[in-house]
């Protein structure tokens, strides 16, 4: 491997003081030489620091050297390392590397740690410098590239793998045929399937992990591998990344929604194809109209939820397929070509990320039926099996050597989420909670489940009519074992269900298809399949719509379980179903199968599904949604929901003229009380600040008029800084031009400042009022209202400038680029886009220095302002939220050398 390594020299000069965050946040080495001539012309203060701390976030384990009382002083964090006299002729020396920190003077070490020092930057109290000299050689062991000899082998083992496989095809007599005649022909159930999907990869909303993927992908072009961006120190993905690099030159052309998701459009429509096609006519035989239509709607419950989006689950879906369709038709014909195919996409499949395991799991289950075809072929067919097998190594380690991927696992392992097998049940806890689960997770794997159940109960009773008896058993077995993988994961989020796509699909679509042929003949059997798909309906969609982020944004049903009349649809769907299953016992099943229940179901919540989100953009128009975001790329305007994202870069432009004087009992103007979180400028003539101090009392200000265009829907709201506890209150009175009180609004008090914001409609006047009602009982406190003066943000910020993203809502900005993280340095940008405050904290992470955030560097120097923000169409909600950054110094002074070894 070619290794890259960066090294930092300071001062250049004259010493000034530099940021310098590194990530990892140690450095690799660190030199520090200094003499006592800088130590006595400072006299007194910090010789040199490596923590800057006037940020958000406390400053880390740094090394400080400071001059006090005649002393020169050495210390890491708190803990002191060396401290001297200083002499005439004193050299001191602080080296720092893999086994610690040692301190010298003048040859003799004075003491030692084996800890290293945080860098996030340089600072010094000196002006002038004899000796000073700092090297910084930040961790970059991950920056790497493939050597000439490992790429020259690499296509070696292509080579050889191409060739092996094509040699063992013109060994074999008769070429079996993949695909059937037909098989491009489009049929019905094809367009709603195609339909749907493109629908959705329009309008739906995003997957959970799409910003924190497209943020990993984008941050590549800097550093040369894909990375976990968002946290661990950018620990490569590696081994299970390489599905990432085919994104790499993608984004390169665009990261418009519509564009980042058309490959997994792609990877659904091909393994749709592939189940339609080539799976359910190898499971069912005999007319399979109602499994394919069975297979459509459940194919559609998955992939609306897990197939469109960046994550790996829909290329995990797509790998299983293949490896089934070419394991099964292997075992069919007795081909080894094709046995060896299925081992070289499963090694691919289990590449592609840990729940992968699942497909290699496929191989065993088959092995036994495989068996005769390689024991036919002897030692030739283990040594063909176990080169395809190997060739997974190409893609594992293609960009990162065996000891970067070992030290990539142990830090995602140190640093977690790294739950065990024990710790499993912590993803069925999430998939029926209400909030984490959701109908459109819980449904598909409640399906599952109830096909799992009765498959496995008419394969024991071997009541599998116009069924493959020997496939569909190992498909069960598979099914099992998917559970099984995701057990071995190390994390335990719902959205890893998505995996089971392909084999949900294919197994409900033969227990449907063996229903239609008679598997039940008993009405009581038959009764008691609706009532148990009664059941697990019931239960599925007993939960609101669950989507990601801004994709539930006027959702119906996306707060509280779908219902009609005010009744809730899972009771109606349980109710339904039992009044059929009773009816089915007095033999109405002579007219009714309940095989056809299943697609009903699924194709009827995916309705739901896709309908709802479709509706949600009606009382939206004029404001951002996925589905207008699209559009709007497509007629050239790419930002996504920046094309609607206005900020408020002066606060004080948009104040109100008062039109008289406050009514004023027991409150004070402005003076002395807490401001931090107030903006500015309230608090001074121009924006007073009214506030009780715990005294009983109350103000009524006077009427401050609206400027014309205030009740247009792209206006911005009406904002009132406030903040309250106790038995007090604050009230907003909106007016017409005689003073007619047209509205009065609450203001939600909290013990912090918080911005309230109103839509005045058609009022031209708003005042404030507020109470407080008992002495010592709480405080309350607001500001004069205002109308924000706006600006897009992209005109306060160039969408060509770098910004710290949250991972949450990267996805919803295409046009914004996180800090490069290149050299083993963050970026020091100067502003951060952050989502909005209701689901601010679950992008924390990347802030977070315990979980190797990128940003913590950045936010342990950095003081922020917040830059209000306002979504154009939307006047009370605040999806993204905007912080201009200021560092104690810029980047400067420093000299770089980098090397290649």
């Amino acid at each position: 491997m070619d290794h890259a390594t960066t090294t930092y020299t300071w001062p250049s000069g004259a010493p000034e003081d530099t940021t310098l965050p590194l990530l990892p946040y140690a450095p690799q080495r660190m030199d520090v030489t200094f003499s006592c001539a800088d130590a006595v012309s400072l006299g007194s203060g910090v010789l040199l620091s490596t923590t800057g701390s006037d940020g958000v976030q406390p400053a880390p384990r740094g090394l400080s050297v400071r001059v006090s009382d005649g002393r020169v002083t050495a210390t890491l964090g708190q803990t002191r390392l060396a401290t001297a006299p200083l002499t005439d002729t004193c050299r001191w020396q602080v080296v720092s590397g893999p086994s610690g920190t040692t301190v010298h003077v003048d040859g003799h070490e004075q003491g030692r740690t084996s800890e290293r020092p945080a860098v996030n930057g340089l600072f010094t109290d000196i002006t002038t410098t004899t000796g000073l000299a700092v090297e910084v050689t930040p961790d970059m062991r991950y920056a790497s590239n493939p050597s000439v000899l490992k790429i020259a082998a690499g296509f070696i083992a292509i080579g050889a793998l191409v060739g092996m496989l094509l040699a063992l095809r013109r060994r074999e007599p008769r070429r079996p045929r993949l695909l059937p005649h037909g098989w491009v022909r489009p049929r019905p159930l094809d367009g709603v399937v195609a339909g749907t999907l493109v629908v959705w990869a329009m309008i739906g909303a995003a997957t959970v992990d799409d910003g924190y993927i497209v943020s990993m992908i984008l941050s590549s072009a800097d550093t040369g591998f894909v990375g976990n961006y968002m946290r661990w120190f950018n620990a490569p993905e590696a081994p299970f990344s390489w599905f990432y690099e085919l994104y790499r030159p993608w984004v390169e052309i665009s990261t418009t929604t519509l564009w980042l998701r058309l490959p997994s459009l792609v990877v659904c429509l091909v393994s749709w194809l592939l189940i339609d096609r080539v799976l359910v006519p190898r499971f069912a035989k005999g007319r399979i109209t109602v499994a394919r239509w069975a297979a459509g709607g459940v194919f559609l419950l998955w992939t609306v939820q897990f197939g469109i989006g960046l994550r790996p689950e829909p290329w995990v879906m797509l790998g299983s397929l293949a490896t089934l369709a070419l394991v099964e038709r292997g075992i069919a014909t007795r081909r080894l070509s094709l046995l060896a195919c299925s081992v070289v996409t499963a090694g691919a499949t289990t590449a592609v990320t840990p729940t992968g395991l699942a497909v290699f799991l496929q191989l065993l289950v088959a092995f036994p039926a495989a068996w005769p075809t390689v024991r036919a072929h002897g030692l030739r067919a283990i040594a063909v099996l176990l080169a395809a097998g190997a060739s997974v190594l190409l893609l594992m380690f293609h960009d990162q050597s065996i000891d970067a991927v070992l030290h990539a696992v142990d830090v995602r392992t140190e640093i977690g989420p790294s739950y065990g097998i024990t710790g499993e049940g912590q993803r069925y806890e999430w998939l029926f909670d209400p909030l984490q689960g959701g109908l459109n997770r819980r449904l598909p794997v409640l399906l599952l489940w109830f096909g799992m159940a009765v498959l496995a109960i008419l394969v024991v009773l071997r009541r599998t009519p116009k069924v493959a008896a020997a496939p569909t058993r190992r498909l069960l077995i598979t099914s099992v074992l998917y559970f099984a993988a995701l057990a071995l994961t190390p994390t335990k989020y719902t959205h890893h269900f998505g995996v089971l796509t392909g084999v949900a699909t294919l197994l409900v679509a033969v227990v449907v298809h063996a229903i239609a042929h008679k598997a039940l003949q008993r009405n009581w059997q038959l009764s008691l399949a609706c009532a148990g798909l009664a059941v697990a309906v019931w239960v599925g969609i007993g939960a609101p719509l669950r989507w990601w982020f801004l994709g539930a944004l006027n959702v119906k049903w996306s707060d509280v379980p779908p219902g009609v009349a005010g009744i809730d649809a899972a009771d109606l769907a349980l109710g339904a179903g039992l009044v059929l299953a009773v009816a089915g016992l007095a033999g109405a099943w002579r007219w009714l199968t309940p095989a056809w229940f299943v697609p009903v179901v699924a194709f009827g919540v995916v309705v739901v599904e896709v309908g709802t989100m479709t509706y949600a953009m009606v009382p939206r128009a004029a404001t951002y949604t996925t589905g207008a975001a699209n559009v709007a790329a497509l007629g050239g305007d790419p930002c996504g929901i920046e094309e609607w994202l206005q900020v408020e870069p002066d606060v004080s432009a948009g104040m109100l003229p008062s039109s008289g004087f406050p009514t004023v009992n027991g409150f004070t103007t402005n003076g002395s009380f807490p401001r931090h979180g107030l903006l500015e400028p309230y608090g001074s003539t121009e924006a007073p600040v009214w506030h009780s101090n715990g005294r009983p009392g109350e103000v009524t200000t006077s009427w401050y008029r609206l400027p014309d265009g205030s009740d247009s829907p792209a206006a911005p709201p009406v904002v009132i800084p406030a903040r309250g506890t106790g038995a007090v209150s604050a009230t907003v009175e909106f007016a017409d031009s005689a003073g007619k009180l047209l509205d009065s609004q609450s203001v939600l008090l909290t013990p912090e400042w918080t911005e309230a914001r109103f839509d005045p409609r058609n009022a031209t006047m708003v005042r404030l009022r507020m109470v407080d009602e008992r002495p010592g009982d709480g405080w309350v406190a607001a500001g004069a209202p205002r109308l924000p003066k706006t600006v897009p943000s992209t005109e306060l910020v160039p969408a060509s400038e770098p910004v710290m993203l949250d991972w949450v809502g990267a996805f919803t900005m295409p046009c914004r680029r996180p800090p490069s993280v290149a050299d083993g340095t963050v970026e020091p940008v100067r502003y951060r886009f952050a989502s909005g405050p209701a689901i601010r904290d679950i992008g924390s992470v990347s802030y977070i220095s315990s979980q190797g955030g990128p940003y913590a560097p950045l936010m342990q120097l950095a003081t922020q302002k917040p830059v209000p923000t306002y979504l154009r169409g939307d006047k009370l909600s605040e999806p993204i939220s905007v912080f201009r950054l200021d560092y104690p110094a810029p980047m400067r002074d420093l000299r770089m050398t980098r090397v290649h070894r």
